[in-house]
């Protein structure tokens, strides 16, 4: 009697399943995100900027602006792609905020599909559902505010997961994967300069073990095609993607990438250095913080250090297994592991949680090798029937993680908001009438036969200007010409600059005490006002104001008195700032100040 056979399992099938479990708490998410209007802030708003401008007449050519060099004209991150990528799913969306949010969980997403059909060349069944596994712990962890937020931080985190599998599938002889390393690192090292070290050492590991693997089949005919190929590609592909940045170099009096050059090369500080650099790896390496969703810079180092002791063991077993994918896991990861202590420890400067967060992929998949290597040696050493239990126990344990910590991230979605969406709230208060406002003064104008471009202004002494580009972003967006200052070019980018003395007028976004002076100023018009205070806030914020005031002048600390009302973000991160001082100031920008905006002649 001839044995039933067992049914061929469809990839595609599988791949959709797991991807529709991770695609639940991002739809979750963005209903909820959906209302109220969220109005981007900072960088954020820079970045709908620079997404509008892909395939217009000034398209993009380098990264968002970021702490590179001295602002006014810092220099940015390496590339554009990030523009270009999230375009497509902008439009397809319509264009407005909520679309940019959509565009980001899309390209979030995208990448999390392709991580999973890495997993499926790899290990089938199975390894697409640890990798969906992995993937629901890392969305979990991260949360909403960080995969819907079109952060340049933020963006390549998932893109990063497919680098490391991707990597791995070319050490495992699947040269295919050389264009997806090419296309993925690059998009990742061009959004953010965090991960130049981490892409660029395994783009190098890829590239070597490619060598290494057509020299050894170099009398196979087949072999020696697929690897040109794959190579020709992956070359072509990764010399487009750098086409914009080299672009601006060769055409620019002072291009980026010579300013990036010169940055790291001669860095303003010294960096963290290779102890704390290790403190900083192994508290990212804290399965528990993984889970619990912990992800600031600090953390245990006890359990960081006993899963890496744990890796290491199973990496050295894992030599006496038939396991050749597991071991070039293994050898993947450890290079990993080196160029992850490389790049902490070269950190200078503020130690920002934002600088590591890629480490928490390496943890996750740290721990999959660990399981999988027991899981191997259990099966390799143990009967049959006690092998075929445990694998479909560990199976099943695989599948409830990706399912519980799916539902977990679901739950926390259906409670989410932007960061900062007070601020964003509070600027949407004057918008309306500002527009108003702008579309009767154009129909004086046009009737009057008057034309120009309005210079947009600001002051924001609780968000550093965040408010300001938001202002910009949100009056481009309504179809007004506008442009900010020269001292703005490199947020802004140079069309969007305005001469002053060319411009119809000036609009300007006072924020606090400025909009005292600006109802002095001669030939200014309010057009909007807006408080998002109660009135039992505005009572604890003046009392809170005097106080600091007075105790600032008793405490003999008069010099520290004009950032209180002129830039209230730096009187609070000013060292000389008394402890109860700051504190109070900082329920002052928590309850927020009161904006209104002026239309008055041009003026810089």
């Amino acid at each position: 009697m001839n044995a039933v056979a067992r049914p061929r399992i469809n990839p595609a099938l599988v791949i959709a399943l797991a991807a529709l479990v991770l695609a639940v708490p991002l739809l979750v998410a963005l209903v909820v995100l959906h209302q109220p209007r969220w109005y981007p802030l900072g960088d954020i708003a820079q970045t709908e900027l620079r997404v509008r401008d892909v395939w217009s007449h000034h398209p993009p050519l380098v990264g968002l602006p970021g702490r590179i060099g001295t602002y006014p004209n810092q220099g940015s991150h390496p590339g554009p792609l990030s523009f270009y990528a999230l375009w497509p799913y902008y439009q397809l969306f319509g264009g407005s905020s909520f679309a940019l949010q959509c565009a980001s969980a899309g390209l979030q997403f995208t990448a999390m599909v392709a991580a999973l059909w890495i997993a499926w060349r790899r290990g089938g069944v199975r390894m697409v559902l640890a990798i969906g596994a992995v993937l629901a712990v890392l969305a979990h962890n991260l949360g909403v505010d960080i995969l819907v937020e079109p952060w340049n931080p933020y963006l390549p985190l998932m893109t990063w997961v497919v680098v490391v599998l991707a990597v791995w599938s070319v050490c495992c002889d699947d040269v295919v994967m050389l264009p997806v390393v090419a296309v993925a690192g690059s998009f990742c090292m061009q959004t953010h300069v965090s991960y130049i070290a981490p892409v660029g050492g395994l783009a190098a590991l890829s590239m070597v073990w490619t060598v290494i693997y057509a020299r050894s089949h170099r009398a196979e005919p087949d072999v020696r095609r697929r690897v040109a190929r794959s190579a020709a590609l992956a070359v072509g592909l990764g010399v487009l993607a750098w086409v914009p940045p080299v672009v601006e170099q060769i055409t620019s009096s002072n291009g980026n990438l010579s300013q990036l050059w010169d940055y790291f090369r001669s860095p303003p500080q010294a960096s963290i250095g290779g102890r704390q650099g290790l403190e900083l790896l192994l508290s990212h390496l804290d399965p528990w913080g993984l889970v619990v969703g912990q992800h600031g810079v600090t953390g245990a180092l006890i359990p960081g250090t006993l899963l890496l002791i744990a890796w290491a063991v199973c990496a050295v077993l894992s030599l006496r297994t038939t396991a050749r994918s597991l071991q070039r896991l293994h050898l993947v990861l450890a290079v990993a592991l080196v160029l992850e202590l490389v790049a902490l420890s070269r950190i200078f400067g503020d130690v920002f949680f934002y600088l590591m967060l890629w480490s928490f992929a390496i943890t996750a998949l740290l721990i999959v090798a660990i399981g999988w290597t027991i899981g191997v040696l259990v099966g390799e050493r143990a009967p049959d029937a006690f092998a075929r239990r445990g694998l479909a126990f560990g199976t099943g344990a695989i599948v409830a993680s990706l399912i519980l910590f799916a539902g977990w991230f679901s739950w926390d979605a259906a409670y989410s908001q932007m960061p900062l969406a007070n601020l964003g709230g509070a600027l949407g208060g004057v918008m309306h009438p500002t527009i108003a406002a702008l579309h009767a003064d154009n129909a004086v104008r046009a009737r009057n036969h008057v034309a120009g471009t309005y210079l947009v202004t600001w002051s924001d002494p609780v968000a550093i200007g965040a408010r300001g580009f938001a202002f910009v972003n949100e009056l481009e967006r309504a179809g007004f010409d506008i442009g900010a200052s020269k001292a703005y070019e490199v947020a802004v980018r140079a069309h969007r600059v305005v001469d002053p003395q060319h411009a119809a007028a000036q609009v300007h976004l006072a924020i606090g005490a400025d909009i005292v002076a600006w109802r002095l100023k001669p030939g200014a018009r309010q057009v909007a006002y807006h408080d998002p205070r109660t009135a039992v806030q505005r009572a604890e914020s003046n009392r809170l104001h005097a106080a600091v005031l007075r105790e600032l002048h008793d405490e003999h600390l008069d010099a520290l008195v004009p950032n209180v009302d002129g830039n209230l973000y730096a009187a609070i991160t000013d060292p000389r700032m008394p402890r109860r001082e700051r504190l109070q100031l900082r329920r002052i920008a928590d309850l927020d100040l009161p904006e209104a905006v002026f239309i008055a002649p041009a003026t810089d």
